[in-house]
């Protein structure tokens, strides 16, 4: 029998206490509990953002996130968002540009736009698209939703008053609270229990009956996860943070260059805002996008069980797909970045399309200079292998400079890598295009260094 839990939490400022099943989603609870249906159930994957709702400030696919982990949170749904009988700009906004058809995914996109609006308010059209980009309409091809948007974000104010959240009740067994807690549960039920921080990889697993919900413990409250700190020698990003956290960093964007771009083509808002670090790196897949910025920034991951600690260089960490040298009773904590001055770096990637994609290919790039020329070359590639991989013979290839450097670093990359044909690509494809990104990602890094 499925255990039973009770958890409190603001929902449209409302306080809210209830009793929930371990294996229920938070979707399942507003829409079967709270009868909160403006949330629907679409692609159920995080794919098309129609169970998006505001948790903390931050818009969230409600359908990857289980329903304790939003204990002691603050919640909107697009039910709290009217005063009364007067619709919030967004709402009028979407009546009156015709932003508004089936229905089905408005309630997310106005939630999704909410969330945007109230960190950044812009009516510039890209940086719209942008807000949206984890939501799919089938119904306006977008333009009138955008407009909709722009003409809000002018009539409406920018002062932004945020729910409080409450006090978290749920019981240590599913949110432990501290590291020794978390490897506790990991060292008595490791083949049974998994670990859950932001869901994105895991919950659509279980989605697919891979993985029972009803086996996993939510991490995001444990503290020594948390956090991305300056550390003198080194940077310090904790296993929780999440991609967003990383894309907006400066201390991020100064020592590992090349990983907030990566952070920002990972899904859409919903799932960078959830989606963390250390879920991207226990998944071992050789197409996840911060692990070649990792490769080119030298980064070392913390791991720890109950009774032991350990450094593993990111390079030593994968051994197939979808394998690493992680144990069942052990934790990612964090990864180590040393600090080199003046580094510059780049990401790109390619994918069937330019949002919401999993990679065919992709190069990381990292580079630092001493009197206008390379003194320190990292290159990676991700999804051309069976894990992530260096390039070392590009490397030295690009440290003689110049573009005779560049150009054989492009014909040694193609011999590097180590394609395969499968439903998103060829390797003669991804081979060429390994060179190809390579040599566009050290013409960023040369412009950055100019």
């Amino acid at each position: 029998m499925t255990e039973t839990l009770e958890i409190a939490f603001t929902v449209n400022r409302r306080p809210t206490r209830l009793s929930v099943r371990a294996d229920q989603r938070l979707l399942d609870v507003l829409r079967e509990q709270l009868r909160l249906t403006g949330a629907k159930e679409g692609c159920g994957k995080g794919e098309c953002g129609a169970c998006t709702v505001i948790v903390d400030g931050r818009a969230v696919d409600s359908c990857l996130m289980m329903a304790y982990q939003a204990d002691g949170a603050a919640l909107e749904t697009i039910e709290g968002l009217a005063d009364g009988d007067r619709l919030h700009p967004l709402q009028e906004a979407f009546i009156d540009e015709g932003g508004v058809q089936c229905g089905i995914c408005i309630p997310g996109m106005i939630l999704a736009a909410k969330a945007f609006l109230d960190r950044a308010p812009s009516s510039n059209e890209a940086a719209i698209r942008e807000g949206l980009a984890g939501n799919l309409c089938r119904c306006t091809g977008y333009t009138k939703i955008v407009a909709a948007v722009a003409a809000a974000t002018r009539a409406s104010a920018t002062a932004v008053s945020r729910p409080a959240a409450g006090g978290g009740v749920a019981p240590g067994s599913c949110r432990p609270r501290s590291l020794e807690a978390a490897l506790e549960i990991l060292a008595e039920r490791s083949q049974q229990a998994r670990p859950l921080a932001g869901g994105t990889d895991i919950l659509v697993k279980a989605k697919d009956g891979l993985v029972p919900r009803a086996a996993l413990f939510d991490l995001t409250q444990v503290p020594e996860l948390a956090g991305i700190e300056d550390r003198g020698d080194h940077v310090w990003i904790g296993a929780a943070s999440t991609h967003t956290q990383m894309l907006e960093s400066p201390v991020v964007a100064r020592h590992a260059p090349a990983l907030p771009p990566a952070c920002a083509v990972i899904g859409g808002p919903q799932i960078r805002n959830r989606g963390t670090l250390g879920g991207n790196l226990a998944n071992a897949s050789p197409a996840a996008d911060t692990v070649p910025p990792l490769y080119v920034a030298d980064a070392v991951v913390e791991i720890a069980s109950i009774s032991s600690r350990r450094e593993v260089e990111i390079t030593r960490l994968f051994t197939g797909p979808r394998k690493s040298v992680l144990e069942a009773d052990e934790l990612i904590l964090g990864v180590k970045i040393p600090k080199r001055a003046g580094v510059r770096g780049a990401f790109l990637r390619l994918g069937q399309r330019q949002a919401q994609a999993i990679s065919k290919v992709s190069v990381a790039v990292a580079m630092a200079t001493d009197g206008g020329r390379p003194s320190w070359v990292r290159v990676a590639l991700g999804a051309v292998a069976p894990t992530v991989i260096r390039a070392p013979e590009a490397e030295r290839a690009l440290m003689r400079g110049g573009e005779e450097g560049l150009r054989a670093a492009c014909a040694a990359v193609r011999q590097e890598v180590q394609p395969i044909d499968d439903l998103r690509s060829t390797r003669e494809y991804r081979r060429e295009m390994a060179a190809v990104l390579l040599e566009r990602a050290v013409r960023q890094v040369w412009r950055a260094h100019a």
